[in-house]
Parts: structure tokens; C-alpha cells; sequence
């Protein structure tokens, strides 16, 4: 039986059939200031304040004290859930590709410690830098494959794309992942920024199979 996580977004859990499928590896792919760090923000705080359910957060893009300072414009204080044991943000950096392999140790131990049962890494992209070729970096994510399939967390992964993104299934990344969500923008005919939403597989969800329109507003992310 189909047992949703839910995110914390009401249409997008919604759309989902009751959020990310329990124990998943789901992709979530988009171009830049598309909300991808806001979607994954809302799905780990959400989990702790309101499910019982402890997170983990892993920094690759960009600072840790940026990352807490940034989001609590949002609403999210993740300062006060890292006091209480709830969430554990973690500031990574990779230049090399023993960082990298420090840095899945890092994540596997983090996640144990807090008991974690959601994760989200921003981002994948930035986790295989320090990598020098395509065997490594499957090598890399087959690794974290198996840790989060040991752990059993449900499990958010950033990856950066360009605009209009369509190559789905051309990256290791997404031939293993459980789901894949696509956050697009473009501009209209009239100049206004449009933001779109698709899913493109939920393994074991009756998701939605339209495109979605949603805005990022002062609380986060809103679908339409």
C-alpha cells in the first residue's frame, strides 16, 4: 500500500497522491532560482515541526550560515531545530574527490545520529565537482544509492539544470531515482515570469500528470 511523505506543500502533495512514496530517492530537477532550495527546505522543516520526523539538510552550494540566515526570511529557523535535535544542517564543501567521499560518510553519519527519515541534498551537482570522469561520478552516486537505501530516509536530491530541461533518463542520477520533479520558468508573450511544475514518475504514486504553475512567495513555495 502506497504510503505518502508528505512535503508540506498541500496541491503539490496533492498532485503527488500524499507526497514522496515512503523510503524514495527522488530527483528534483531545475534551472536556477527556480525554488528548488525552497521545495527541499519546506519538505525537511515541515518533517520536524509537523510530522515528528527529523532531517537532514546538506549545504553544497553555498554556506551554511547563508543557508540558515536565508531561509529564516521564509519563516524556517533552523537555528531552533538544530538546538532541539530535530535537524542537522550540514556545511560540505568538495574540491576533490577524497572531500567527496568524506562528504557521504558525513551524510550517512549525520543521518544516523539524529535518526533521520528525511534527507535533502542542494546539491547533487555540487557533490560530484571534485570528480574527475563519468565513472566516478556513477561510482559516487551508487554509493549514496546504497546508503540511503540501507538507511531506509526518504530523500530529496537537488540537481541544477538549464532552462527548458529535457533529457530525463540521461543522467545516473535519474535512471536511479524513485521520482523525478521538474521546476521550470520562462518569460511569456507579455514579459511576466512564468514558473512551471511537472512529475515526471513516482514510483507507486497515482500522481498528476499535468504542468503545474506555482510562485515563490514570502512563505515559500505556492502551486497554483
Amino acid at each position: 500500500m502506497y504510503e505518502g511523505v508528505p512535503i508540506g506543500i498541500a496541491k503539490l502533495d496533492q498532485i503527488l497522491g500524499g507526497g514522496l512514496p515512503r523510503g524514495a530517492i527522488v530527483a528534483l530537477i531545475g534551472c536556477p532560482g527556480s525554488g528548488k532550495t525552497l521545495l527541499a527546505t519546506k519538505f525537511i522543516y515541515e518533517g520536524a515541526t509537523v510530522y515528528g520526523e527529523a532531517g537532514v539538510y546538506v549545504c553544497l552550494t553555498e554556506p551554511k550560515d547563508v543557508f540558515v540566515r536565508t531561509m529564516k526570511l521564509y519563516g524556517f529557523d533552523f537555528e531552533d531545530l538544530e538546538n532541539r535535535g530535530l535537524v542537522k544542517v550540514l556545511d560540505l564543501s568538495i574540491g576533490t574527490e577524497l572531500d567527496c567521499q568524506s562528504a557521504l560518510n558525513k551524510i550517512a553519519e549525520a543521518l544516523n545520529r539524529v535518526g533521520a527519515k528525511r534527507l535533502a541534498v542542494d546539491s547533487i551537482t555540487a557533490l560530484s565537482v571534485g570528480l574527475e570522469d563519468a565513472v566516478s561520478r556513477r561510482h559516487m552516486i551508487r554509493l549514496l544509492y546504497r546508503i540511503l537505501r540501507r538507511i531506509g530516509c526518504t530523500s530529496l536530491l537537488i540537481l541544477e539544470a538549464p532552462l527548458n530541461y529535457s533529457s530525463f533518463g540521461s543522467m545516473v542520477e535519474e535512471f536511479i531515482a524513485d521520482g523525478i520533479i521538474h521546476l521550470n520558468q520562462y518569460y511569456n508573450g507579455d514579459g511576466v515570469l512564468v514558473r512551471t511544475l511537472r512529475v515526471f514518475k513516482m514510483r507507486g504514486a497515482a500522481h498528476g500528470v499535468r504542468t503545474y504553475e506555482y510562485r515563490i512567495t514570502d512563505k515559500g513555495i505556492e502551486v497554483l
